[in-house]
């Protein structure tokens, strides 16, 4: 399998993209250190956005590190009769990031209710799992969702733990309707990567794609789960069960593309051939909207 950049351009106005969703006709957007949640429209043009905490800052001044929720996953949930938006903060600071914020998308044109969940409890027994950090930190930057599962990725690109922590989606919801109950508890999975210049790719963003998990992991010059590095590349694969069944570098003229994948979805699938739309965060603040072709 060759991934292949068709186009890319940069959305202005859009911060430091770290995870993409589609729902209906439009794309959701969160940004790591942005204070809303985007939303664009097919042609993906700004048309709305969402505060989901409040904020002194103005609308595109990016959040300083030390403070930022860092919502690096997203993934959408159908249940009891309404669809929800879940975005994670990565937990890879306590308490500042140990946080779920809820957004109602039954009606994507006019999200609304958006609300946090502290999740320091089911992040701290995470933490404490060294099937899922190993010895190091927790660092949360994937999510997917079907109406039986929802899973959490650990974007294992410093201790080369790249975990799948596999929940009940009923139970998951259930805890967050209710924190102070009892933490659900996920199976877990365990993948091999690829390196690039000896860095460790890490799971950036993961979508559900009939009973595959279709993902994108990136690769950054950095010794520590915190600071961003130099941007070596990006992969998009295909998980099967607990099975890698393709992984392949992201390439523009012949030549691994420099681009930190952050969010993907799926606009076409046949034949062996997939396009995806991808959302890339360049850590300046500055985001692009890329179309990959793989096949």
């Amino acid at each position: 399998m060759r991934a292949r950049i068709l186009e890319r351009r940069v959305v202005q106005g859009l911060q430091s993209a770290s995870a993409l969703e589609r729902v209906g006709d439009f794309y959701f957007v969160i940004g790591d250190d942005a204070r809303d949640l985007f939303r664009l429209d097919l042609n993906f043009n700004i048309v709305g956005t969402t505060r989901l905490f409040a904020s002194n800052t103005s609308p595109h001044e990016r959040l300083a590190k030390k403070i930022k929720p860092d919502l690096e996953a997203v993934c959408c949930v159908q249940a009891n009769g309404k669809r929800e938006l879940l975005c994670f903060g990565s937990g890879s600071k306590s308490p500042a990031r140990d946080v779920c914020y809820r957004v109602d998308v039954t009606n994507p044109a006019s999200p609304q209710n958006a609300r946090a969940v502290a999740l320091t409890a089911l992040y701290d027994a995470l933490r404490a799992n060294s099937e899922i950090v190993g010895a190091h930190q927790l660092n949360l930057e994937a999510a997917a969702c079907t109406p039986d599962t929802l899973s959490l990725f650990q974007r294992g690109n410093i201790s080369g733990m790249h975990t799948r922590a596999e929940f009940d989606t009923h139970a998951f919801m259930q805890y967050l309707d209710a924190p102070t109950a009892p933490l659900p508890t996920p199976t877990l999975t365990h993948f091999t990567l690829p390196k690039i210049k000896k860095r460790h790719a890490g799971f950036s963003a993961t979508i559900e794609w009939k009973d595959s998990i279709l993902f994108a992991a990136t690769v950054e010059d950095t010794d520590n789960e915190i600071d961003d590095g130099a941007t070596l590349g990006s992969f998009i694969g295909r998980i099967d069960a607990a099975e890698l069944r393709w992984i392949a570098v992201v390439e523009q003229n012949g030549e691994i593309a420099p681009v930190k994948i952050e969010g993907i979805t799926l606009l076409d699938a046949h034949d062996n051939m997939f396009q995806f739309v991808a959302v890339t965060d360049n850590d300046d603040g500055e985001s692009e909207i890329l179309h990959i072709q793989v096949e």
